[in-house]
């Protein structure tokens, strides 16, 4: 059961994790679609860098490497993060063009 949790868990932090970096222009969907994606491939290589950073200092602390869960549990939280304050930069722009 502790497996089908962990599943659940990771597939509801990526579903978050793809709200976040969604970004929405009323009557727009193609700009919509493409900016969405702009993003998420904007903040990857940095999402990326930051998990082999945490795995080079897991495995010379404790000599071995994380799991994947957990390196990707990593990843999504900090794009999480991440996504929320560029989200929040992005609509307060939005707001401020009119």
């Amino acid at each position: 059961m502790k497996n089908f949790r962990e599943k659940i868990s990771l597939a509801i932090l990526a579903l978050v994790y793809l709200l976040c970096s969604l970004r929405y222009f009323p009557g727009r969907p193609t700009e919509s679609l493409v900016e969405t994606a702009t993003q998420l491939l904007t903040v990857a290589p940095f999402l990326i860098g930051a998990v082999l950073l945490y795995n080079s200092f897991y495995r010379r602390h404790s000599g071995r490497r994380a799991s994947l869960p957990t390196m990707l549990r990593l990843a999504l939280s900090l794009g999480i993060i991440i996504e929320f304050f560029i989200g929040l930069y992005h609509y307060l722009e939005i707001n401020r063009l009119g």
